[in-house]
């Protein structure tokens, strides 16, 4: 298992959740790029699984930076949530704190910094 991922159980049922993500993603004023349904797509090929969602958000300005001060860093852009619905009133959100996933990159502490800020905000709305 990866270690730099935090996973936390919210005591609230997947669908609920799931609004309140793209909801929370929008209002802290990151863009939602894209939403991928591995539910739906594993189903395409016969496998069945319990609801899931990768939620893909960034922002213009976020990325402008990364360009400008390392490149490099774009690999680890967007941002994402993962919700795993666990249980009847269960769902596992798994997320990357963007300030130790960007460590090591250059010029970006104060980016790091406000990422994180802005992805606490987007947490704060979830538990």
């Amino acid at each position: 298992m990866k270690t730099n991922n935090i996973t936390v159980t919210v005591h609230k049922p997947f669908n609920g959740l799931l609004l309140n993500a793209r909801e929370a993603i929008t209002s802290s004023g990151f863009l939602l790029l894209h939403e991928i349904n591995p539910q739906a797509i594993l189903a395409s090929h016969g496998i069945t699984t319990g609801p899931v969602r990768q939620l893909l958000f960034f922002h213009p300005v976020y990325m402008q930076s990364l360009l400008e001060n390392d490149p490099e860093a774009v690999i680890e852009a967007p941002l994402k949530l993962v919700l795993r619905e666990t249980g009847e009133n269960t769902t596992a959100v798994s997320y990357f704190d963007p300030a130790l996933h960007l460590r090591g990159y250059r010029g970006l502490e104060s980016l790091r910094t406000r990422l994180q800020t802005a992805m606490e905000k987007v947490l704060a709305q979830l538990f």
